[in-house]
């Protein structure tokens, strides 16, 4: 039988004990987090992971949650399932109007302006809008009327179909923003943050589509305008891909965040009843803090 030479015998030792020192240092950061959420008003959701491996933090996260705005990531995925398909085209034209049908019934609805965060989409109406553009703004301005005009020029079913066929598990893409009779049915968009988490991660090793259609998602999200959730806690200059999402007392971000080393985490942060949204906020920032440090230390960098 052939004898392990010192060599070997030490690596096969450091490797035991890396399990364990992961599993202690996973521990630490899991419980950190949940002494940040801990007795605060309203309920948190948290996933945490490096790029590639299982969740070092997993608060409460097969929890289903109103989705918000992160829900538009999954438009985006069914809009570049549907580039390389060739049923759509980034330069195809859409007309921008405000007046959608139910997903049930007969009805029709228009979304509330003051609601949206994105007025000039408005001023657009009955003039043409590229599809790429609409999904720019979808995603960095969280603009809910082009998310509706992707919606209806996708398919909510088909939209569903790329979510199944994707795999993601704890994610229900139910109806466009605001149509409150579907709603009224139950008919709703929900995640949990482990869904979120399997999405990033899918994203970030080029599985969404494929490779080139990920990293472009990846560079859209990159633009995002709306940062008062995980980049708060970052050092300034920190790269964050993510997408927020906000309804009342929900405060939602799923991003990939790129270390200084080059090294990427995946953190997904999502709540629901907060009393407060401004105290909510702050657990926020201070666990996208303390995931940030955790996996500095652990993954390398200044």
């Amino acid at each position: 039988m052939r004898l392990l030479t010192r060599g070997a015998v030490a690596l096969c030792a450091l490797l035991l004990l890396a399990g364990p020192a992961r599993a202690a240092r996973a521990s630490a950061m899991a419980d950190a987090v949940a002494r940040l959420t801990a007795g605060q008003p309203g309920e948190f959701a948290v996933y945490a992971a490096p790029s590639g491996q299982a969740p070092d933090v997993c608060l409460h996260c097969d929890e289903p949650i109103n989705a918000a705005s992160t829900i538009k990531l999954l438009v985006l995925d069914a809009a570049y399932a549907a580039f390389r398909d060739g049923t759509l085209k980034p330069d195809e034209a859409i007309i921008v109007h405000n007046r959608f049908h139910s997903l049930v019934g007969m009805g029709s609805f228009s979304l509330d302006q003051k609601e949206d965060s994105y007025d000039p989409l408005y001023a657009e109406a009955g003039r043409p809008v590229t599809v790429i553009e609409l999904l720019r703004v979808m995603i960095q301005y969280s603009s809910n009327l082009a998310t509706n005009l992707m919606v209806e020029r996708l398919g909510v079913i088909q939209i569903r179909g790329v979510v199944a066929q994707q795999g993601l598990e704890g994610i229900t893409f139910g109806r466009m923003i605001e149509d409150f009779d579907a709603d009224a049915k139950g008919i709703r968009n929900r995640v949990t943050a482990r869904g979120l988490g399997g999405f990033l991660q899918k994203l970030d090793h080029g599985a969404i589509v494929g490779p080139a259609e990920s990293r472009a998602m990846i560079g859209i999200m990159l633009g995002q305008t709306f940062n008062d959730l995980i980049p708060p806690g970052l050092p300034a200059g920190t790269l964050v891909a993510h997408k927020t999402g906000w309804v009342n007392g929900v405060r939602n971000d799923a991003a990939i965040v790129f270390l200084p080393n080059g090294a990427h985490y995946i953190l997904v942060e999502l709540s629901r009843d907060l009393p407060d949204e401004a105290a909510g906020i702050k657990v926020l920032n201070a666990i996208s803090s303390t995931v940030f440090k955790a996996y500095r230390r652990r993954l390398g960098g200044p």
